[in-house]
This record gives structure tokens, sequence and C-alpha cells, in this order.
């Protein structure tokens, strides 16, 4: 089903969940790699690489919420309250840093005196001008926002795994999302 059905999130919404899944870990492996580079011309194309997929990440992440709001389960939760809670606030904070983090990371290019390319195809018009003096800061926050980011996907993961084998997904939180493969 691609939509949403009593047990299943729907294929399309996997498909958002396990591709972005994988492009948030290659963003931040190739983060702080550059975070830990000195500057060189390798360095200049894993920042050209990086900044493709925090855009495309800007673009995916708002498909995905308008996935989302068309296409809303409705599942019988049976998850305990606090569950819920610490559920939802980790989606959010993790949904607020897939936004923050591409504009974050275009003010800091910016500042750095460079151009920003929408997934590398269309020049984004320079809303700030170039600060040097800046830049150093808008890298540290980068950094910073990424770290969390890497965190509450950790958060994010353990608790995933820890429902699929700790408590043998009793409240259907894995099945909802996992990608079934066929055997013929």
């Amino acid at each position: 089903m691609l939509k949403a059905t009593n047990d299943s999130y729907g294929s399309i919404a996997k498909i958002f969940h396990w591709v972005f899944a994988i492009v948030i870990f290659w963003q931040l492996f190739t983060g702080i790699n550059l975070h830990n580079m000195e500057f060189s011309p390798q360095k200049g194309q894993f920042i050209w690489f990086h900044q493709i997929t925090g855009t495309f990440i800007f673009c995916f992440i708002a498909l995905r919420l308008v996935w989302r709001f068309y296409n809303k389960p409705q599942f019988e939760n049976t998850l305990p309250k606090i569950h819920k809670i610490t559920s939802k606030t980790v989606q959010i904070a993790l949904y607020v840093l897939c936004f923050w983090l591409p504009i974050q990371g275009t003010m800091m290019t910016w500042a750095g005196g460079y151009d920003v390319y929408l997934v590398g195809l269309i020049k984004i018009p320079t809303l700030m001008v170039e600060n040097k003096s800046m830049y150093p800061t808008f890298v540290d926050i980068h950094f910073i926002s990424s770290m969390a980011l890497l965190s509450l996907t950790i958060i994010h993961i353990l608790a995933g795994l820890y429902h699929r084998f700790i408590i043998n997904d009793k409240h259907a939180v894995w099945k909802r999302m996992a990608i079934k493969f066929h055997r013929n």
C-alpha cells in the first residue's frame, strides 16, 4: 500500500524514512570529516557535495512533511504515556534540526563569502553579506547542531531497536516502519 493503513505508515512514508536515514548518516559522516580536515582541493569537493546534500535534505524534509500532512496515519496507540511524549519530542526535534542545519549551513556559507546552490543546480540569492569574522562562529554552531542531530538520531535508532528486540515490538512500532522483502 502506498498510503498508511491501520498497521503501516505505507510505502511512500517508509521510502522517505529510510532514504532520509541514509542521507542523514552520509551528511553527518561527511560533516564530521569536513570539520576535522585541513583546507585542500579535496575538502572543497567534499564541501560542494555536502552542500548539495544539505539542500537536498531541506527539500526532501519539506516533501516528507507535506506527505505526512496528506497521509496522516491513524494507529491504535498502545504506547505508555512517557513513550508517547518522548517519541513526539524526539521526532519534533529531529525535524527542527533537519530544517535548521541546511538553513544555518547556508548562512555559514554566505558568511564565508561563497554562493549556495539548491541541489547543486539553482543559485540561491545571497541574503546576507560576507562576514569572515563571524564565519568561525557559524562553523561552531553548525558542528554543535550536527552533534545534536547525531545524538537524537542515535536515540531514535536505539528506541526502534528497543521496540524490536527488547519488548518484541508489542506496540507494533517497528512493524509500522519496516520494509518487508518478500521471497518468492
